[in-house]
C-alpha cells in the first residue's frame, strides 16, 4: 500500500484507534491491533500518535463539539462561569449516556490518565472564573483548590458510575462537580446558584444529541 497521502493514513490510523478504544477501552487497544486493521506497518502508528496523544485527541475533539454547540446558540451564557457550567453538565452528560463511552471515560478517570493539556484547559478557564468576580488567590492557593477539585471530581464520578442521566440526582451531581472549585475558592452559595440555574436553563433549549465523544 503507498501511503503518499500522509493525512489521509494518519486518520484513519486516529478513526481506528478511536473505534478499538471505544469497544474495548483504552489499555485493552494495542498499537499491533491498530495497525492490522488500519493496514499500516506498526511503526507508522507510533510515528503519527503515541497512545497518550490518541487520548488526547479524543477529549480535544470532544471538547470542541461542546464548545462549538454551545457558540451556535442564539443566546448564550452571560458570563464566564455560566460557560463552565453549561459545558460541564454537557460533557458529562454525554459521557453517561453511552454506556460504552461511560465505560471508557471511568477507566482513563479511575487510571489518572485525563491528559495535562485538558487539565491545563479546565484551571485556565476557572482561573477566568475566579478573576471574573474578583475572588483574591495566590497561585499556591488556586492550586490547593484545583487539587481538591480534581480528587473530588475523580471520587464522586466512581462512586456514581451507574447514575442515570435522567435522575434528578445527576443533575445535582453535574452541578455539583462544576462548580466544586468556585466553592472551595469562596464564591458565595448565591451567585453559585443563579449561574448553576441560568446555565441549566441554557442547557434545556439545547440539543445535545450530535456532540458524541465517540
Amino acid at each position: 500500500m503507498q501511503y503518499a497521502n500522509g493525512m489521509q493514513t494518519q486518520e484513519r490510523i486516529f478513526e481506528t484507534a478511536k473505534n478499538f478504544m471505544y469497544e474495548l477501552g483504552y489499555k485493552n487497544t494495542t498499537y499491533s491491533m491498530i495497525a492490522a486493521k488500519a493496514e499500516v506497518p506498526v511503526g507508522l502508528v507510533n510515528y503519527y500518535y503515541k497512545k497518550h496523544e490518541l487520548l488526547e485527541r479524543i477529549y480535544t475533539d470532544f471538547f470542541k463539539q461542546i464548545d462549538y454547540a454551545i457558540m451556535q446558540q442564539d443566546a448564550g451564557p452571560d458570563n464566564t462561569f455560566q460557560y463552565h457550567i453549561l459545558f460541564s453538565r454537557i460533557m458529562l452528560t454525554q459521557i453517561f449516556r453511552d454506556p460504552k463511552t461511560r465505560k471508557f471515560h471511568l477507566e482513563i478517570n479511575h487510571n489518572n490518565l485525563i491528559p495535562k493539556s485538558i487539565h491545563t484547559l479546565v484551571r485556565s478557564r476557572q482561573i477566568a472564573i475566579i478573576e471574573s468576580f474578583h475572588q483574591k488567590m495566590t497561585p499556591q492557593y488556586y492550586y490547593w483548590c484545583a487539587t481538591a477539585e480534581y480528587g473530588a471530581r475523580r471520587e464522586l464520578i466512581q462512586q456514581n458510575k451507574d447514575i442515570s442521566v435522567d435522575s434528578p440526582d445527576f443533575l445535582a451531581l453535574a452541578s455539583l462537580l462544576s462548580t466544586i472549585t468556585m466553592r472551595i475558592a469562596g464564591l458565595s452559595p448565591e451567585i453559585i446558584d443563579e449561574n448553576t440555574e441560568k446555565a441549566n436553563e441554557l442547557y434545556d433549549l439545547m440539543d445535545c444529541s450530535k456532540i458524541k465523544m465517540f
